[in-house]
């Protein structure tokens, strides 16, 4: 069927207007009295919705977005209706409201939008299309399950679920009486100006893979003056008569806690039966200091508990107050859902530490790609420019599936400021300005389109480029210089510690602009503008000379944080130094002498955030330090697996006692002792280690297979036997793997799809033959790698 013009209107309850956390139930009946050849729904609300048809749960959604760019859903729906008699669409859909959201997200009214077109045949053969819209002839209610006044979860997300289950009346079903409902209020026409929702666009990936998954194990059963019988029931599936939880002592709150054994992020369903009703609570946590999130007033009888709001976790505790009788938990489970990346990528070696961390990664960068590339889906679930930036580099090596990636950059260009400049956050419009996440964002352009070759994307996205280089050129001092960083309503991020001193001009945002007119002019002359590339290689030229001549501490060749009216700061950070590297201020000599005289050497504060290090990763593996990169890799993220990590931790400090983990009250975040603010136990920012093991150790470097060549360019560090592994692309799947033989020589070995393009610098010997459909490349690994500077 093809696509149909919008009839529908957005539609809402009446009297709710600009209240807070509102669920409302809307509905609508139809006949259908012919055969049905074809039927598309099309669905959006503001901001989520759950669609029903005739009882039958079809889908939720829609994906976040800007609210000038909302994001419809479409279902083929066929197979849920029925010829012959009425229909039901059903859909409830829940409004945050207007409180304050610290990332600024979940903005705008309450609506909901959905249009079924229905391709109708009748004996004759003859076909009618009709369609069924949401208008002022639907009815509409505020739910009446959730209860008013719910409070926060935190200032960073929405609200608690309070449900009464015994108001649930199969208000789904075809067969069920609305006349008493109120009939819908019309919020706006659907893709109007000058309305809440002027565009409706479709959804720009797949449907999110859903799974059941279930606990591993349980944690605890306290009886709390109650009683718990066989907790582990549950655990199975198999065992029909489940948990006994029995809370009729007065004030007993008995508590069974469960470990799904890794992360999840998704939607818990439970079935309980309680003969007297009861209360039921959930409690949610990435670590066990867990947090109540849904009550349940059960009804007397079967009870299925499922909380709207998508929750993230590894262990949840269900608690239960006052049940005259006994109750039973039946079923817990959870629908998982994330991205549906293809199985494919692989990384394995003979240090069984690095496969752990290898895996650990990619499972991070599954729970964090939701939508769009999360920064951490408990706390936030937002679009964070650099941190996108960092999962995209682990899809291309892991998944060689690029939509998401392609998703995130687009969304966050569509919410570009006014002046130029990139919101460092998102999918939504806000006020947060990070000068160095702008940098971050072309990077971000020029990676996907090097790994994709995509013409297209980098046409859309270069309009939002120019103008941000034009937002840059406003920030010069007159030597070319970022200046006046420290401006009220900016972060100057570069990473996220204290140590950095950010005052005026700010050496590693210098750095970052210096290799950001170097990608400007790479996507210039791509796109055919040598005009324009030529005039970012000079203003790059000029700042360089600008950084070296004014930012470097006298009689040394390393960089002091910052340039203010007092002079340069005392303050010299790995990360700025970093930053001057990796960004080509310096020169190959002074970035050994930075690594070996003072990185390595312990004389500056210890980088304690994971997303800077894939900075200061790139640059060792880069520039011949594979060995330390391996032994940081081990160390650093070996340390939190060592602590329990299944997901890798927003920060973290090893030198903090052994018994600690991120917690507002144990440390490890510059958050410490700040208890209003979550800390994040899933953050994709920290995954580095997933892409350069493959990239670095095992060889293959898929960076550029959309525009280039695949380059072979293994590094064997000591402790490392052999290794093997799979990089998935977009033209097909490269197999590789390199041992050492028993004469000391290191042999590599890799398939590559016909017709893809390679280089190698570092093998000798080697020799390429077609094989069963592949082109099979061997050689013979150098002992010792060094690396010219790659592209930006």
């Amino acid at each position: 069927m093809e696509v149909k013009q919008w009839r529908a209107k957005w539609i809402w309850s009446a009297g709710t207007a600009g209240e807070n956390d509102v669920y409302v139930e809307a509905r609508t009946t139809f006949p259908i009295e012919m055969k049905v050849i074809g039927a598309k729904l099309r669905i959006s609300a503001n901001q989520t919705y759950e669609l029903s048809l005739n009882g039958t749960r079809v889908g939720r959604g829609p994906a976040p977005a800007d609210l000038a760019w909302m994001s419809y859903d479409e279902y083929d729906v066929a197979a849920c209706l029925r010829e012959g008699c009425d229909n039901a669409i059903a859909i409830l859909a829940h409004n945050f409201g207007t409180d304050r959201i610290v990332t600024e997200q979940l903005q705008g009214p309450g609506g909901l939008i959905c249009q079924l077109d229905l391709s109708l045949e009748d004996e004759a053969g003859t076909v009618t299309e009709r369609t069924v819209a949401t208008d002022e002839g639907w009815r509409c209610r505020r739910s009446p399950r959730w209860a008013k006044g719910a409070s926060r979860l935190h200032l960073w997300g929405g609200y608690r679920e309070i449900l009464d289950l015994s108001k649930e009346d199969g208000w789904e079903r075809a067969d069920y009486g609305d006349e008493s409902w109120p009939r819908a209020v019309v919020v706006a026409e659907a893709e109007q100006p000058g309305t809440p929702w002027p565009r409706l666009i479709p959804s720009e990936i797949p449907r999110l893979r859903e799974t059941l998954v279930r606990p591993v194990s349980v944690v605890s059963a306290e009886a709390f003056l109650g009683a718990v019988r066989s907790p582990d029931a549950v655990l199975s599936g198999s065992d029909a008569d489940g948990a006994a939880i029995d809370a009729s002592v007065p004030g007993s709150f008995p508590q069974l806690t469960y470990d799904f054994g890794k992360e999840i992020v998704g939607y818990p369903e439970l079935e309980v039966e309680a003969e007297e009703g009861g209360v039921l609570q959930l409690y949610y946590g990435e670590s066990l200091e867990v947090a109540l999130m849904d009550t349940f007033l059960l009804r007397k009888g079967s009870n299925t508990l499922r909380p709207h709001g998508r929750r993230a976790f590894r262990y949840l505790k269900a608690a239960v107050l006052a049940t005259p009788v006994p109750i039973r938990l039946r079923s817990l489970q959870a629908v998982f859902v994330h991205y549906p990346f293809r199985a494919g990528g692989r990384f394995v070696c003979s240090d069984e530490r690095l496969n752990r961390i290898w895996e650990t990664g990619r499972y991070t960068t599954i729970v964090n790609s939701q939508h769009h590339f999360e920064d951490c889906p408990y706390r936030e679930q937002s679009l964070w420019v650099a941190d996108s930036v960092v999962m995209a580099k682990v899809v291309y090596q892991t998944f060689g599936d690029a939509a998401l990636a392609r998703k995130s950059l687009l969304q966050a260009a569509r919410i570009q400021n006014e002046d130029g400049s990139i919101a460092g956050t998102g999918p939504q419009r806000n006020r947060f300005l990070l000068p160095d996440f702008c940098a971050h964002w072309l990077f971000g352009v020029w990676e996907h389109y090097r790994h994709t070759g995509d013409d297209g994307f980098l046409r859309e996205a270069w309009p939002h480029a120019e103008k941000l280089a034009d937002w840059f050129a406003a920030q010069e001092d007159g030597t070319g210089l970022f200046a006046n960083a420290s401006r009220d309503g900016w972060w100057c991020f570069i990473d996220w510690t204290d140590d950095i001193e950010r005052q005026d001009r700010v050496t590693a945002l210098s750095c970052f602009y210096y290799k950001f007119l170097n990608v400007a002019a790479l996507i210039a002359e791509q796109l055919n503008e040598p005009g324009r590339a030529g005039g970012f290689r000079s203003k790059a030229a000029r700042l360089r000379a600008a950084v070296r001549a004014q930012l470097r501490v006298p009689g040394t060749s390393v960089y002091a944080d910052c340039l203010s009216a007092d002079g340069l700061s005392a303050s010299m950070t790995a990360q700025t130094n970093f930053a001057a590297a990796w960004s080509g201020i310096m020169e190959e000599p002074e970035t050994i002498r930075f690594v070996e005289d003072y990185y390595l050497e312990g004389r500056l504060p210890r980088i304690r955030g994971a997303f800077f290090y894939h900075i200061v990763l790139e640059t060792l593996f880069r520039h011949g330090y594979a060995e330390e990169a391996c032994r940081q890799i081990r160390d650093y993220w070996g340390a939190m697996l060592d602590r329990g990590a299944t997901t890798w931790w927003e920060t973290f400090d090893p030198t903090l006692p052994f018994p600690t983990v991120p917690s507002p009250y144990l440390g490890h975040t510059p958050t410490y002792l700040h208890d209003a603010i979550p800390v994040s136990f899933s953050h994709g920012w920290g995954a580095s280690p997933t892409y350069l093991l493959t990239k670095e150790v095992l060889g293959v470097d898929a960076s550029a297979v959309g525009t280039g060549a695949v380059v072979l360019d293994p590094a064997p560090v000591t402790g490392i036997d052999w290794a093997e592994g799979t990089v998935p692309t977009p033209h097909g799947d490269i197999q590789a793997s390199w041992r050492r033989e028993t004469d000391g020589s290191i042999r590599f070995r890799v398939q590559l799809p016909v017709g893809m393009a390679w280089q190698t610098g570092q093998l000798s010997e080697v020799a390429a033959a077609e094989e069963a459909g592949t082109v099979v490349v061997t050689g013979i690994v150098q002992a010792t790698r060094k690396r010219a500077a790659s592209m930006p």
